[in-house]
């Protein structure tokens, strides 16, 4: 049978996950609730809600939810959910689950320990009859590194959205639109064509504020020679897009200069993604073409993965290499405070040979 659905890939994703859970040796896989894993929860059970993702090498896994989510939790996933109705008790029936599936011995207890507060730890430390071994940096990028193949089309529809408003935004851009009718536009138009939400708020800054590297949406009134900065990220069946464009409302030079030097080194980026290239060395083709062009260097990382995917880091100090299946965003900027800031984004997933662009908007217009 083929794969045609999100939860087939959450199957596949299990099957690997297991298969490095057996290598590794580690006997129950515990993924708690923090800031990053209700995405890692939708790549691997369907859903983002629950407070913990139990995983034994031989069992069945479990999501352990608040009676809140449960019955929606139940709904969306293919795991089986257990209600926890006494929420003092979550951390207690959590060791139960995973005592419960060691086979006895020193076994290795996975956990992502940067989701534990001290508290938790030392609790887990003294109940478990295990070891606790952290996987944040190990097994868990392993499994979360990119899409299957297959899987890419539902990554290809959530960029199209991206796409779709985006050309809202610049098509509402005129001189008296606010910055948050530009995002409503935009909102408005990427959900009426299928986006169920956003993975964060529209940014529409424009003016002095085009500086800031994040913005919101304000009250300012659009005039000439303005620099627009839209970013947006639709999200669809638990996949999201990040597209960022700027868009100069008449003519200005310096500003022109600033748009064509970004686009640069955006393209010079791209035509050196492949399979085996390190991510430190695309953040610095960045860099270095915005230098030579006189602008200063930026103060973010030039990408980051998109749906719930844990790596690549695009920065200076990653030592993440490029491997077919991995989706990311490449996004340098020219921030100048006080008078305006230009940066453009586009998303790409690598191929066997390169990559293949996801978002299509024209970077300058």
């Amino acid at each position: 049978m083929g794969m045609s659905e999100p939860v087939d890939f959450c199957r596949k994703r299990m099957g690997h996950l297991r298969r490095l859970m057996e290598e590794r040796e580690v006997e129950v896989l515990c993924l708690l609730r923090g800031a990053r894993t209700g995405s890692l929860y939708k790549r691997l059970a369907n859903t983002t809600s629950g407070q913990a993702l139990l995983i034994p090498r031989d069992g069945h896994p479990c999501i352990l939810c608040y009676p809140v989510n449960y019955e929606s939790t139940k709904d969306e996933s293919w795991i089986r959910v257990r209600e926890v109705e006494d929420r003092e008790k979550i951390d207690e029936e959590i060791a139960e689950f995973i005592n419960e599936h060691l086979r006895g011995g020193t076994q290795k207890i996975g956990i992502n320990m940067d989701a534990l507060t001290y508290k938790r730890y030392s609790y887990f430390k003294e109940r478990l009859k295990g070891q606790l071994v952290d996987v944040s940096q190990t097994l868990l990028p392993e499994v979360f590194y990119g899409l299957y193949p297959e899987e890419v089309r539902f990554q290809r529809e959530v960029s199209r959205l991206a796409d779709i408003a985006i050309a809202a935004a610049r098509e509402s851009i005129a001189p008296g639109m606010r910055e948050y009718e530009i995002a409503a536009e935009a909102n408005y138009a990427m959900m009426r064509r299928g986006a169920e939400m956003q993975s964060f708020p529209t940014i529409v800054s424009s003016g002095e504020r085009s500086a800031y590297c994040h913005g919101w949406p304000g009250d300012r009134t659009l005039k000439e020679g303005d620099l627009i900065i839209v970013d947006l990220g639709p999200m669809k069946q638990g996949y999201a897009a990040d597209e960022t464009r700027t868009f100069l409302l008449g003519r200005d030079e310096k500003k022109e200069k600033m748009l064509a030097a970004v686009d640069r080194a955006v393209e010079a980026v791209l035509n050196s993604i492949k399979p085996g290239i390190s991510c430190r060395d695309l953040d610095a083709i960045s860099r270095r073409v915005l230098r030579e062009e006189g602008f200063p260097d930026y103060p973010h990382s030039l990408g980051h993965p998109l749906s719930g995917l844990l790596v690549p880091i695009l920065s200076k100090r990653s030592g993440d290499v490029l491997r077919e299946g991995m989706v990311f965003t490449v996004e340098p900027g020219i921030y100048l405070p006080g008078y305006g800031g230009v940066r453009l984004e586009e998303n790409v997933v690598v191929t066997e040979y390169g990559y293949e662009p996801l978002t299509k908007s024209p970077r300058l217009t």
